[in-house]
C-alpha cells in the first residue's frame, strides 16, 4: 500500500481543514486521535472514512509499545479499505498531538437528533444528564467518563457552545463520548423531549431548597447542570422542575461541573440499588 508522503496531498489538506471546528461540523464528520478512541467510535458502530497511521512505527509487528486496540482498528480499516500509511511529517501535521497519538481516524458524524435518541438500543428509563451551556471541551468529557462508569442512560447537551466531538471532549472522556448516547438541542428542544417521554426533571442550582440527596434519583429523571461561569441563572425554571442543590460545607459555593455530575450518576445508582 502506497504511504502518504506530501505535506500538500488532497487528504492531508482535508484533515488540517476539519480540524477547525466549524468547518468539521459543516462537513459532517468526527476526527479521533489515538487506537483506544477510534476502538470506542468503531464499536459504537460510527462508519470509518479514513485511518492513517506513521508506516515507520505502525507497520512494525515486533513493536512492543503498540497498543492492542491500534491493531483492532487498523484490522478494521484495512477491511474496510480505508487505511492510510503516511510519513512522520505528514502524522505531525494531521494529528491533534502527533507526540502522543499513534492514528487519526476520520469518522462520518452519527445523527443528532433528539427523536432518534428515543430509539437508540441503548436508551432506557435510567438518570439522563442534561448539560446546559456547558462551555469546556474537558469538562464534557469529564462528565461522559462518568456518566460511562455510571451508566447513566443519557447525556443531553442544551445550548452549549462546544460539541462532545471536540478533540478535547474526546480525549478527556477516554471515548465513552461513543458509549453514552447523547446529542444536542435547545433548551426549549430537549425541555419538551423530555416533558414528552415522561421525564421528571431537576435543576442543580446552588440557590436550590431541597438537598439532591432527598430527591427521588429512580425511575425516568433528568438532572441539569449549568455553565461553569453562571451556573442555570434564570434557564430551566418553572413549576415542572424542582431545583435541588448538593449541600457544601465549606467556604465555596459550587463544585466543578464535572464533579457535580459524578456525584448526580452515582447517588442515582446508590439509590437505585437499595429500591
Amino acid at each position: 500500500m502506497e504511504t502518504i508522503r506530501s505535506l500538500q496531498n488532497a487528504a492531508v489538506r482535508r484533515i488540517v481543514s476539519l480540524r477547525r471546528s466549524r468547518k468539521r461540523r459543516a462537513a459532517g464528520v468526527v476526527l479521533v486521535d489515538g487506537p483506544r478512541e477510534s476502538l470506542r467510535a468503531i464499536e459504537a458502530g460510527l462508519k470509518l472514512a479514513a485511518f492513517y497511521e506513521i508506516e515507520s512505527k505502525a507497520s512494525d509487528s515486533a513493536n512492543q509499545s503498540e497498543m492492542p486496540e491500534q491493531a483492532v482498528a487498523r484490522r478494521h480499516a484495512m477491511d474496510a479499505g480505508v487505511h492510510r500509511w503516511v510519513t512522520a511529517d505528514v502524522f505531525r501535521k494531521i494529528a491533534y498531538t502527533a507526540s502522543t497519538d499513534r492514528c487519526v481516524a476520520e469518522f462520518v458524524a452519527p445523527d443528532d437528533s433528539l427523536e432518534q435518541l428515543a430509539n437508540h438500543s441503548s436508551f432506557n428509563d435510567g438518570l439522563i444528564l442534561v448539560l446546559d451551556r456547558v462551555e469546556k471541551p474537558g469538562n464534557l468529557g469529564a462528565v461522559f467518563r462518568s456518566a460511562d462508569a455510571a451508566g447513566v442512560s443519557a447525556v443531553l447537551l442544551s445550548d452549549c457552545p462546544s460539541d462532545r466531538f471536540n478533540p478535547n471532549a474526546i480525549r478527556g472522556s477516554l471515548g465513552a463520548v461513543f458509549t453514552v448516547p447523547s446529542v444536542s438541542g435547545s433548551e426549549s428542544d430537549v425541555s419538551s423531549f423530555l416533558q414528552t417521554h415522561g421525564y421528571r426533571v431537576a435543576a442543580m442550582r446552588v440557590e436550590g431548597s431541597r438537598p439532591l440527596f432527598e430527591f427521588d434519583l429512580r425511575g425516568k429523571v433528568a438532572v441539569v447542570l449549568g455553565s461553569e461561569a453562571d451556573g442555570l441563572a434564570g434557564r430551566w425554571a418553572g413549576d415542572s422542575v424542582e431545583p435541588v442543590a448538593l449541600p457544601m460545607a465549606g467556604h465555596v459555593d459550587s463544585l466543578n461541573v464535572s464533579v457535580s455530575a459524578a456525584v448526580v450518576a452515582y447517588e442515582a445508582v446508590r439509590q437505585r440499588s437499595i429500591g
